[in-house]
């Protein structure tokens, strides 16, 4: 496979947009919040081919070989009430999966709520939006990283049951991580502003790619751990949970550890 520089240039021509590229770096989410608090303005896109920090959401790493993904932050001025900025994870998520669609040969890419992407039903995105209230009244950061190029062998050991990449979902057809930025970017900007505009539209989008919906789960939130059956999504984006033990429904807004559960005959 080859294993060329991100033609960075060639994006940045295509949204018109400024795009701050590094060979390597720690983290593009802390680069981008360092371009934001200095003034970047809403758009501004941070890219790698390779990051040592990456992280998911409460500190989990995310590992890359370099010159395999897209590794990406965004910085994002959301006209939105700061209590409404949980919508952009959504926006994000939903992004990722319109550009995964727009690939031939890729299974139907599915949200696993609240900020992974999964293709035949393993991860191949981790998103991680940030935010911080500044004198501007502040912004957030969206980032991405995408399992693009990844072969098989690249996969740590314990990942290769619950991680995959587009490479490995198309057969080993390699994809272009230029193009794949661009479609992401423009589906983002677009997914952004409905989510001050029309979010019903975009709940939507992202319940029809629910990979939890009628699923038994357990989760963490709020310190206590609970069990029950997915029925779908609140009307800020929220799990509805039915409880396994008294069946009742119940939104929430934010979780750790959401595992799917197996039924006794084996089922979900």
């Amino acid at each position: 496979m080859k294993t060329e520089a991100l033609d960075w240039q060639r994006i940045a021509a295509a949204i018109r947009t400024e795009v701050v590229f590094h060979e390597e770096t720690g983290s593009t989410n802390d680069d981008a919040r360092n371009l934001a608090a200095c003034g970047a303005e809403h758009g501004t896109m941070v890219m790698a081919d390779s990051q040592s920090a990456g992280r998911g959401r409460r500190g989990a790493a995310w590992v890359s070989p370099a010159r395999r993904n897209l590794l990406c932050s965004v910085v994002l001025r959301p006209r939105l009430p700061l209590e409404k900025w949980p919508r952009l994870t959504h926006a994000c998520a939903l992004a990722v999966c319109e550009a995964l669609e727009e690939l031939p040969g890729v299974p139907p890419p599915q949200i696993k709520w609240p900020n992974d992407v999964y293709l035949g039903g393993r991860k191949v995105c981790g998103i991680l939006v940030e935010s911080v209230l500044d004198a501007r009244g502040g912004f957030a950061i969206a980032g991405a990283g995408v399992n693009l190029n990844l072969t098989g062998e690249e996969l740590p050991a314990e990942l290769r049951g619950i991680a995959t990449s587009v490479w490995l979902e198309r057969g080993g057809q390699e994809v272009s991580r230029e193009d794949f930025a661009v479609s992401f970017y423009r589906r983002l900007m677009v997914q952004c502003e409905r989510a001050a505009t029309d979010f019903p539209a975009l709940l939507a989008g992202c319940e029809v790619r629910s990979f939890l919906t009628d699923r038994q789960v357990t989760l963490t939130s709020g310190g206590r751990e609970r069990a029950g059956t997915v029925t779908g999504l609140g009307p800020e984006g929220e799990l509805r949970l039915q409880g396994a033990e008294d069946g009742r429904e119940v939104l929430i807004a934010s979780a750790d550890f959401v595992r799917t559960r197996l039924l006794p005959d084996g089922g979900r």
